[in-house]
């Protein structure tokens, strides 16, 4: 359903204050009433040039800019979290709609600074796609973070944007809501909120008080390195994805392609997923190695940089449908057993595409960033 577009008032300004994602809930049982978004930063700093933008993923509005919230003119509260949200949601700060700010369905959400706040609000409504799946977004303010919410229609139409980490779908729904655990800057939890607030038990949404602290390590689902951002191996033709963006070398696209897990790395229970996002349309192909390349830094390769090696397994060659793909597809094996791992012990992966564009060296293909599991039993 298309919704009535919002922006907040442009306020312009500049950050002093470094502020992350620590929890969002756009879709729960019932009419959603209790939609949020919280932020975290350090108690009393300013939130000037900060704006969250949404971005339609569904096919036929794929691109679309559907909301542009300033929330430059807030200051972060005594509790470190500050929330935007439906008038009804406990500890709110800046209140949006009283029902649907958020659309059912695969968007992309964005945390940027900015001082073209008028621009960007002079965008809703209009679709802002550059190549996908890149927007106008990156070139007129800085990306602090961005998560894709998905739900079915990723496998075939839809879309997640500007190498955005993305979460779902949720059986096939878009997840109901995701959290950091224990607040930013710790990992995003694996699993998601509970689509019906009023329960007790399980993930219960807390916006304005510190999250659930959910006990997930590194190690469960992984964690990124070698990305194309200059941090380690440089880029092959100065192609460098922005710092921050946890995503390899820029593509023909103009966006980074981005591997994340989750799920639970353990030999007994593998529920892991690979995704990958921010890529062409074209081939993928999923592989693992047992090293890091050159202990982590990553080395040229394609218009990429290596950063899987050592006994290298082919888990799958699926197709990227708006950039993004994953693995295991429908009734393949799962990692562990795709991979043949029999032993606890640590892996790497990434994915391989095709970009056939000429645009860095003449190989025509480009690589993620690296993923590292250390496999429990």
């Amino acid at each position: 359903m298309k919704l009535p577009f919002l922006a907040a008032a442009c306020l312009a300004g500049s950050a002093s204050a470094q502020v992350s994602f620590s929890e969002i809930y756009i879709s729960h049982v019932g009419t959603d009433t209790l939609e949020f978004i919280e932020l975290k930063g350090t108690p009393g700093a300013s939130l000037a040039g900060y704006m969250v933008l949404i971005v339609e993923g569904d096919a036929t509005g794929a691109g679309t800019l559907d909301r542009a919230y300033d929330v430059g003119a807030g200051t972060i509260p005594a509790s470190g979290l500050y929330v935007l949200g439906t008038p009804t949601v406990a500890n709110v700060n800046q209140p949006l709609n009283a029902q649907d700010n958020f659309e059912n369905g695969t968007e992309t959400i964005y945390l940027v600074n900015t001082t073209n706040q008028a621009a960007i609000t002079a965008l809703i409504g209009t679709n802002i796609v550059t190549t996908l799946p890149a927007t106008q977004i990156p070139v007129l303010s800085t990306i602090v973070e961005a998560v894709g919410f998905a739900d079915s229609g990723i496998a075939t139409t839809d879309a997640i944007f500007d190498s955005a980490t993305v979460f779902g779908p949720d059986g096939t729904n878009l997840p109901a809501g995701i959290w950091r655990c224990g607040d930013a800057p710790s990992q995003w939890a694996t699993g998601f909120l509970n689509f019906d607030p009023l329960l007790t038990t399980g993930n219960t949404p807390t916006p304005g008080a510190a999250n659930i602290v959910c006990g997930i390590t590194p190690p469960n689902s992984g964690v990124a390195y070698c990305f194309g951002d200059g941090s380690g191996t440089a880029c092959p033709c100065g192609n460098a994805s922005a710092v921050g963006a946890e995503s390899g070398c820029l593509n023909s696209l103009g966006a980074g392609g981005k591997l994340v897990a989750t799920g639970n790395g353990s030999l007994t229970s593998d529920t892991i997923v690979l995704t990958g996002s921010g890529m062409a349309n074209s081939s993928a192909l999923y592989f693992q190695g047992t090293t890091r390349t050159a202990g982590g830094v990553g080395a040229a390769f394609g218009d990429g940089l290596r950063c899987a090696s050592g006994t290298v397994v082919r888990l799958g060659t699926t197709a990227n449908v708006a950039g993004n793909s994953s693995y295991p597809t429908a009734g393949a094996q799962s990692v562990s057993v795709k991979g043949l791992i029999t032993a606890p012990g640590t892996r790497t992966y990434q994915v391989w595409y095709r970009n056939a564009t000429v645009f860095c060296n003449p190989e025509t293909f480009n690589v993620t960033n690296g993923w590292e599991i250390v496999w429990a039993p």
